[in-house]
Formats: C-alpha cells, sequence, structure tokens
C-alpha cells in the first residue's frame, strides 16, 4: 500500500493556516455549498508532502477518472511483455460502449487500431470504448482491482466497463449508484495515484512521460482544474463526468497536476463533486475555484510553517 508520510495533514486544515480573508475550511465549505452537491478534495504539494483534504477519505464516484489506473495497467502489462504496445487489434461493434466515443462514432463497422493507440485514445480523449477494450485486453475489472488493491487497500475500485456502469445508473439513478459504492475512490488515493506517476515510481520512467503528455494534451477538462489558472500553467488531468438522472447530476471530477511557478513545485490536486442538483456550469464553477484556491495557497505558502523556538 501507498502510505502517507508522517507529516502529511489528515485534518482538514492544520491550525493557523489561513488565507487573507477567511480560513481554507470556511471558503471550502463555501464553495461546497455552491456545487449543489458533496464535495471531496485531496491537495498535495509534492515536494514536501504537505497535504490539505476535505472528505478525503470518503468515496466518490469516478467514471471517466478511471482510465487513468487502467491505462496505468496496461502499461504496466505492457512493460512485463504481456500486452505490446504496438500489437493490432480489431474493435468490433459490439465491444463498442456507450456514451462519449470519438472511435466508435468515426468507425460504425469496427476498426484496427493498436494497443498503444487505445491507451492514447482512452486517457487523453476519454474515449470509453477504448476504455473498455482495454479492460479487456488487461484482464477485466477484476485483475485491475487485484492490482489496485495491493497499492490502495480498496480506496481506488474498478468493478464494471463503462457501458455497464451507464446501464447500471440509468437503471439505478443517481443516489442508489453512488450508495451502492463501486467504481469509486476517495480523494485522497486518487492524489497518492497522481503522486506516484509524478515520481516515475509504478512503471518505467517513459511509460510515466507517455500518460504525463496525453494528460497535458487533453482536450477535456477546460473549465475544471485549468479554468481560473493563469494563462499557461501546465496542468496534466483527467476529468469524469457522470449522468443526470431526476435532476441530480452522478458526479463531475476533475484529478491532476499543477505545475507552480517560480520553482516551487507540483501540486497533485483532485476535485470531486457528486449528487448535485446545480448545472454542469455551477459544478465545473466549483471545480475551477477549488483548483485556484489551492494553486494561490500552496503559492504563497511554499514551505510548513516552523516550529517556535522556545
Amino acid at each position: 500500500m501507498i502510505r502517507l508520510p508522517a507529516l502529511l495533514l489528515m485534518p482538514i486544515l492544520l491550525a493557523g493556516q489561513t488565507l487573507p480573508s477567511q480560513t481554507m475550511e470556511d471558503r471550502l465549505r463555501q464553495i461546497e455549498v455552491e456545487s449543489g452537491g458533496v464535495l471531496g478534495v485531496a491537495a498535495m504539494h509534492l515536494e514536501t508532502g504537505r497535504f490539505i483534504g476535505w472528505r478525503q477519505k470518503d468515496h466518490f464516484p469516478t467514471m471517466s477518472v478511471a482510465k487513468l489506473p487502467i491505462v496505468l495497467r496496461a502499461l504496466s502489462l505492457m512493460q512485463a511483455g504481456m500486452l505490446p504496445f504496438r500489437k493490432m487489434v480489431f474493435v468490433e461493434p459490439k465491444q463498442f460502449s456507450s456514451g462519449f466515443s470519438p472511435l466508435r462514432d468515426k468507425h460504425p463497422d469496427g476498426f484496427v487500431t493498436t494497443i498503444g493507440q487505445l491507451m492514447e485514445s482512452s486517457l487523453r480523449d476519454s474515449d470509453n470504448t477504448a476504455h473498455d477494450v482495454l479492460i479487456e485486453l488487461s484482464g477485466g475489472p477484476e485483475a485491475a482491482q487485484q492490482q489496485l488493491d495491493r497499492l490502495f487497500q480498496g480506496a481506488i475500485r474498478i468493478n464494471r466497463s463503462e457501458k455497464q456502469m451507464i446501464a447500471d445508473f440509468d437503471a439505478m439513478g443517481a443516489a442508489a449508484f453512488d450508495a451502492d459504492g463501486r467504481d469509486s475512490s476517495t480523494p485522497e488515493a486518487m492524489t497518492l495515484l497522481l503522486s506516484a506517476i509524478h515520481g516515475r515510481k509504478l512503471v518505467h520512467p517513459s511509460s510515466h512521460e507517455r500518460m504525463i503528455r496525453w494528460m497535458t494534451e487533453t482536450p477535456t477538462g477546460a473549465n475544471r482544474i485549468k479554468s481560473q489558472l493563469p494563462p499557461g500553467t501546465v496542468v496534466w488531468h483527467k476529468t469524469g463526468t457522470g449522468g443526470d438522472k431526476d435532476g441530480i447530476n452522478l458526479c463531475t471530477n476533475d484529478a491532476g497536476v499543477i505545475v507552480l511557478p517560480e520553482g516551487k513545485g507540483n501540486l497533485a490536486l483532485t476535485v470531486f463533486i457528486k449528487l448535485s442538483r446545480k448545472p454542469l456550469a455551477d459544478r465545473e464553477r466549483a471545480i475551477a475555484e477549488t483548483a485556484a484556491l489551492f494553486y494561490q495557497y500552496f503559492l504563497t505558502h511554499p514551505e510548513p510553517p516552523h516550529p517556535t523556538e522556545k
């Protein structure tokens, strides 16, 4: 299991750490109200290990954020010689997934591609068909879960394909899907996964570089973590969005790493929102405001406070 260093701050906020006009806790509570749902946040300064969380140990539906650990699993199998990057595969219409899938829409009769192209389409473009085929080729959800359990002991859960998740959501609705607990993650665990990717700790460094490049190039989530950051800020991230039913959105997510300016390090940040009745613009604004809040905080507080000398 990946363990949090002892110096990490597990409460919502270390006493005495404040922003100019109100405490971080007050601002996060306000953002949660504005989101219309339940907010989960885990922020970690990767160079110092400083951590701030809000509902960081609660489980939230991941939806397409799950594409991150699945691509990571596929890369680990590639490294073991079991899933060659350039291996050609034929994807049949019966393998097509529901929801967002540019590959399916472009090739309605099926298509030939490579394992590497499936990884790229899944992580960069958030293609559901690419994700579901990768799950099949990687041994299924059970095999992915076994690998994740060795690191996170159930804090990140992979149980179904995107196709099955969408079907279950349509049948169950948002509240029941969330209560079910499958295909979910804590904000804390997802941020730790981002930290491990940043540290090139899980697979060969070149595979981590691929992942980071795809997550930097992704066109998804322009109105989420990146939205209120200064122009030109480098962010690599993975979004996830659940459906709406009976006026309730299942989840609106973004998880990634922000490169702070002036050599002040890197900030891993996971922001999950679930069970909101607000429109997408409000949910995305809440994610953007959370990212801007932590960006400013860690930019102006790059080091932990020094103990008072006696």
